[in-house]
């Protein structure tokens, strides 16, 4: 006959604790709150790098640690008795190094699947930051850890950051059409992907690209759906290089010197291969990814 505590034991030994890095960014945060609508089969565990914040979360009864990309001293308290991770890094050079570092930590502590956030690379672009991540996945998949690579392509969120304020947004390659995908999205596979694990999802890239657009004509898709006039600011790489090159961090200036050129590329039309309709929202979720046309009907 089987015993309350061996009940106990089975039940504890079937959940998986899930680390999601990056907790109170624009994806990070939206992972949170997916699991807060459905934590099914996992625990979930919060890291930041700000010690005030983690207090914050542990007084609102949530398991919260301190980890700093830039401090592997903090790795192995965070990682402890964690199965999966959500990987993201910060926008810097520094994501090489931070990486390597976490991916090697995981791999001692026992991580039995790391979920990487990307970019929608074709692994044979010439822009520095998406060779990057192209460098970081090929490690991770070397350190015999299961793993499953997201890829979004333009995430619309950090675009429209201003738009109820203002009633337009920017883009700095002129009117050149682009992959988008919402933040919404991203959060809910990667925190289904997180949720199933490695048996479903083992060794799977996943590409998110729902629509491909310019960007008057998303204002002009925004402009019927609201109502009132929605602008597009078209602006040249040479706006975004003159901003970078006021920047005097050498790692977030190498990684927005990357971002130059992938404005510069795009202006030009030469990003064909991101310039796809490739919709992972719908094999993992089993629904479409958010239309531009959708989101402003829910918004505005």
């Amino acid at each position: 006959m089987e015993t309350s505590s061996s009940n106990n034991f089975t039940k504890q030994n079937m959940v998986a604790r899930v680390l999601i890095i990056g907790a109170t960014g624009n994806v990070g945060s939206r992972v949170v709150k997916e699991f807060d609508k459905n934590d099914e089969g996992v625990v979930i565990r919060l890291a930041t790098s700000r010690s005030e914040v983690a207090e914050k979360w542990r007084a609102e009864g949530r398991d919260a640690v301190v980890l700093d990309l830039n401090r592997p001293e903090t790795f192995t308290e965070a990682l402890e008795g964690v199965d999966r991770v959500f990987l993201l890094t910060g926008y810097t050079s520094d994501m090489l190094y931070q990486s390597k570092k976490f991916v090697d930590a995981s791999a001692n502590a026992g991580v039995s699947h790391i979920v990487h956030l990307g970019v929608f690379t074709s692994r044979r672009d010439f822009i520095p930051h998406f060779n990057w991540h192209d460098l970081v996945e090929t490690y991770i998949e070397a350190s015999g850890i299961a793993w499953t690579h997201l890829h979004p392509n333009v995430i619309t969120d950090t675009v429209f950051s201003s738009i109820k304020e203002t009633n337009s947004f920017a883009v700095n390659w002129s009117d050149m059409p682009q992959g988008w995908v919402f933040a919404e999205d991203i959060a809910a596979v990667a925190a289904a992907v997180l949720r199933e694990g490695p048996e479903k999802h083992g060794s799977a890239n996943y590409w998110l690209s729902t629509e491909v657009l310019t960007g008057p004509e998303i204002a002009d898709i925004l402009t019927e759906a609201s109502g009132k006039e929605i602008k597009c600011i078209t602006l040249n790489p040479a706006d975004l290089e003159a901003y970078v090159a006021q920047i005097t961090s050498v790692p977030e200036r190498a990684y927005m010197e990357s971002a130059v050129i992938t404005m510069k590329l795009a202006a030009a039309g030469q990003m064909t291969l991101q310039n796809v309709v490739r919709d992972d929202v719908l094999t993992v979720l089993g629904r479409p990814g958010i239309t531009m046309a959708e989101w402003a009907r829910q918004n505005f």
